[in-house]
């Protein structure tokens, strides 16, 4: 080793899985030094996550016999899911519902208290309280500036017909402070606390609707808003999904692209997946696949509304839980799947590339 190049060393450890990283920092001071460096971390994860290798399912549940908290298991995709493993028990078990927010190789959640989680690590962080009351709705979300190379965590506080309360929580400086209101007077967010989940294009993405219409059968009372993380300023998305036959429920993301899930009112146990694709400088949206499978149960059709499902990088599966058993749908073969049979009562899934990243001291 000591008559490779630098370059080549480099070049191999890229290529190695988290677990393998974290053992050889005690190879020697130069792989440390190597292996602890931001750089390196950041490539880490930007090669994992083009080539699409060293990839989880992260299942977050509480087993039914296990009373002391929340179970989180994880599932290799490039593994055919052969093996679970169990990454962590120390979360206190709590009510429903469990909130979660992801974003390059972090989780945000909401367990008692806020807290960021590297599921490769085991590292865990407990955030510092908010500088103020909560006096309304929240919600929160994780999101990346990779002007500063910083994660931040943002939360919003809602109150209808009143302007929004914004706090953004850096990781670098540690600290909480107070940007402008959401700017969009009479909207709320859906789901309190777990729509501003999805981050793409250097943006966190929300559903709202018009807090004054009360209606959810008015497509027009929704609208997505977008949230550049780098700017910190809100925008609408104006050529969000139109004339659908059904609610905007949940957004995500397929195939590196922002998705809506929309539950179907015209077919019986039906979700439309919209997914925006860029067309030359415009965006346009398309409706790739929908679900008519009679295996899916009233409980899994649930998991779609509040988001408890996970999508493959390529976006050509969805998994999500039923009954106990993890499962998944193939949208080209149109066929269902059982992976494994658990017991537990899962709360939530995502797809996960692992990562070096550190939640900070």
């Amino acid at each position: 080793m000591a008559n490779l190049p630098q370059e080549l060393i480099n070049e191999m450890l890229l290529w190695l899985p988290v677990k393998s990283l974290l053992r050889f920092r005690c190879v020697c001071k130069s792989f440390c030094v190597i292996i602890e460096s931001q750089s390196f971390i950041n490539s880490h994860f930007k090669r994992s996550f083009e080539n699409r290798i060293h990839r989880k399912l992260i299942d977050l549940g509480v087993h039914r016999t296990d009373n002391n908290g929340i179970t989180i298991h994880a599932l290799d995709f490039n593994e055919d899911f052969q093996q679970e493993v169990v990454l962590d028990k120390s979360f206190p078990s709590r009510p429903y519902p469990l909130f979660f927010s992801y974003c390059n190789g972090l989780v945000l959640l909401w367990i008692h208290k806020l807290s960021l989680w590297n599921p490769s690590t085991r590292e865990y962080r407990i955030l510092p309280a908010l500088p103020v009351k909560r006096t309304g709705d929240l919600s929160f979300a994780l999101g990346y500036d990779s002007t500063t190379d910083d994660f931040k965590a943002v939360i919003i506080i809602s109150k209808s017909f009143c302007f929004s309360q914004v706090w953004i929580f850096e990781l670098r400086s540690s600290c909480w402070r107070r940007i402008q209101d959401f700017p969009y007077v009479g909207y709320n967010s859906i789901k309190p606390g777990g729509n501003g989940d999805c981050f793409v294009d250097g943006a966190l993405h929300f559903i709202c609707r018009r807090s004054e219409n009360n209606s959810i059968e008015n497509n027009t009372s929704y609208m997505i808003v977008a949230f550049d993380v780098a700017k910190e300023t809100f925008s609408v998305v104006h050529e969000a999904v139109q004339q659908t036959e059904g609610n905007p429920r949940r957004l995500n993301v397929v195939g590196g692209c922002l998705s809506v899930s929309v539950w179907n009112l015209t077919m019986k146990r039906q979700i439309d997946i919209y997914v925006r694709k860029k067309d030359g400088v415009a965006y346009t949206w398309t409706r790739l696949y929908f679900v008519t499978s009679p295996q899916f149960s009233n409980e899994a059709f649930r998991r779609f509304e509040d988001g408890r499902v996970a999508y493959s990088k390529e976006g050509d599966k969805v998994f999500l839980s039923s009954n106990g058993k993890l499962c998944s749908y193939d949208f080209k073969e149109k066929n269902f799947q059982e992976i494994l049979t658990t017991n537990a009562i899962h709360l939530g899934l995502f797809s996960y590339t692992e990562s070096l990243m550190s939640v900070g001291s």
